[in-house]
C-alpha cells in the first residue's frame, strides 16, 4: 500500500514543474515521468523491505517503521540529488532540439 500511495505524489510534483514552465505533455514528459514512478516505487519498496526485516526481530509496527525511514533517509537523498543534478543539463539546456530535453530534465528533476 505504502508503494501504490508514493507514486502519485512524484507524478504530481512533476505535472506542477511542467506546468509550472509551461512544457507540454508530450512523449518526452511521459518519460521522465515513468523515471520517476521507478524511483520512488524502489525507495518504498526498500523502507518496507527493511520495517519488515525489523518487524521480525521483534520491534513493533510503528517502531520498525520509524526506524527503517530513518536508516534509508540518507541513502535516499543522496540518490535523489545524484539524480537531480545529472538531470539539471536537460532541464536547463538550450539550442536544437533543447525542447524535449527540458520536457525530460524538469520531469525528473522536479519530482
Amino acid at each position: 500500500m505504502a508503494v501504490i500511495l508514493v507514486v502519485p505524489l512524484g507524478i504530481l510534483g512533476a505535472l506542477l514543474a511542467a506546468t509550472g514552465r509551461g512544457l507540454p505533455n508530450d512523449v518526452f514528459f511521459k518519460v521522465g515521468l515513468l523515471t520517476i514512478v521507478g524511483l520512488s516505487a524502489k525507495n518504498a519498496i526498500l523502507i518496507v523491505e527493511f520495517a519488515k526485516d525489523m518487524q521480525a526481530q521483534g520491534k513493533g509496527l510503528i517502531e520498525a517503521t520509524l526506524e527503517a525511514a530513518h536508516m534509508r533517509l540518507r541513502p535516499i537523498l543522496m540518490t535523489s540529488l545524484a539524480f537531480i543534478l545529472g538531470v539539471m543539463p536537460l532541464a536547463l539546456s538550450t539550442g536544437a532540439g533543447s525542447a524535449s530535453r527540458h520536457d525530460i530534465g524538469t520531469g525528473v528533476a522536479a519530482a
